[in-house]
């Protein structure tokens, strides 16, 4: 999907957080996909956390995952925004300026699951993901 979101980091507990905000609110899991899922090698201990999922609430859709660390999510860093492109639309240029005055969490690169990928925390502190869809969304 195109536009922005609101996306959760949590340390290990996301699978619970997210079935407890959708009982909460009435909501409902859309999608849930977990590290040992994917087509990377993970550690034994991580599998079964939630690499990415999506949620619903009041009409209004979230995403979460777990750290992939899993320690290094604290209150203040566990909430992100999500800036999500098509394939057509480049998010270099709002990445770049972004980054200005910042710090790069990861340069915008290839993934498994995204033309481009890249994390970053503004120079006003707020942290931002950026995705670029492999299909047009």
């Amino acid at each position: 999907m195109a536009g922005l979101q609101t996306y959760l980091l949590f340390n290990g507990n996301c699978e619970e957080a997210v079935k407890f905000y959708c009982q909460t609110f009435n909501g409902e899991v859309q999608h849930m996909a977990r590290y040992g899922d994917t087509p990377t090698e993970v550690a034994p201990e991580s599998k079964n956390k939630i690499i990415h999922t999506g949620f619903k609430i009041r009409g209004t859709e979230l995403l979460a995952s777990d750290s992939h660390s899993g320690n290094d999510v604290k209150i203040g860093n566990n909430i992100q925004l999500s800036v999500n492109y098509d394939k057509n639309t480049d998010p270099t240029p709002a990445f770049n300026k972004l980054a200005e005055g910042g710090k790069v969490i990861m340069p915008l690169q290839q993934t498994f699951w995204a033309i481009k990928f890249g994390m970053l925390t503004d120079k006003y502190g707020v942290n931002w993901m950026f995705n670029q869809a492999a299909e047009k969304t």
